[in-house]
């Protein structure tokens, strides 16, 4: 990341932002290069892993922009002489940034993978909803596989041709497939922006999130995700929410006359 000691404070947060995207082997999958009004996002790789965790990366940054009242644009590959250049962050005018706005901004440094159990309460019709809108926001598609016999094919279909680990068998939560509508690589970038923006939003919720199959996976595995969703998905991601039901309220013990 390319970084000067004149950077204003927003442009500050909005590239420490970018780097709160994880990465398998903690290296960085793109470069950030901070010009006059803009933030240019240098792929570093290009395979679908790094495609993602730049559109992550991106949503980060225009996330932490607003949320310090600096409206942001962002091109999506806007040169094609240039095929390294992801995206172009444009930094615009100031703005006052929405509730929602600053929530997800405030998820960024905290978001992470869930460990262990998820919790066994049943996500609310409420939070079911938000996700399907966030993942929807980004040209995205949350596909919630709600009857338990739909749920069971999948898991069975993944685990018989090796996609899904025996530690990851008997997905008791609600289970969710991410698509995207083009497998092209602004396609791959578009579906790292709407995983992320569902991921911010389930923290938000209070909603756990586990990824079962990341993008690499998925891509492998779509024959058999294809034939529980359909011939027509593109699957990115197929995830796992969990939701902690709030504990009953304690009944005050009646004063004995």
């Amino acid at each position: 990341m390319t970084r000067t000691l004149s950077e204003p404070e927003h442009v500050a947060s909005a590239l420490a932002a970018a780097t709160r995207v994880p990465f398998p082997g903690g290296r960085s999958p793109c470069r950030l290069e901070a010009g006059h009004g803009r933030i240019d996002v240098l792929l570093e790789d290009g395979d679908r892993e790094a495609l993602a965790a730049c559109g992550a990366a991106v949503l980060n940054m225009q996330l932490a922009l607003r949320a310090t009242g600096h409206a942001a644009t962002v091109d999506l590959l806007p040169d094609r002489t240039r095929p390294e250049l992801a995206a172009v962050v444009w930094i615009r005018a100031t703005c006052t940034p929405s509730s929602q706005e600053r929530a997800l901004a405030r998820a960024i440094p905290v978001l992470q993978e869930h460990r262990g159990p998820l919790p066994d309460g049943l996500v609310p019709l409420g939070v079911r909803m938000a996700l399907v809108r966030a993942a929807a926001r980004e040209e995205g598609e949350l596909v919630l596989l709600e009857p338990p016999a739909e749920v069971g094919l999948l898991e069975h279909r993944l685990t018989e041709a090796g996609w899904l680990s025996g530690g990851a068998k008997g997905c008791g939560g609600l289970v969710a497939v991410l698509n995207s509508y083009t497998d092209t690589t602004r396609g791959q970038l578009q579906a790292g922006r709407a995983l992320q923006r569902v991921l911010l939003t389930s923290n938000v919720q209070g909603a756990r999130a586990v990824l079962l199959l990341r993008a690499e996976t998925v891509q492998k595995a779509r024959p058999e995700l294809r034939g529980v969703l359909g011939g027509q998905a593109t699957p990115q991601a197929v995830l796992e929410f969990g939701f902690e039901a709030p504990a009953p309220p304690r009944q005050r013990a009646r004063r004995r006359s």
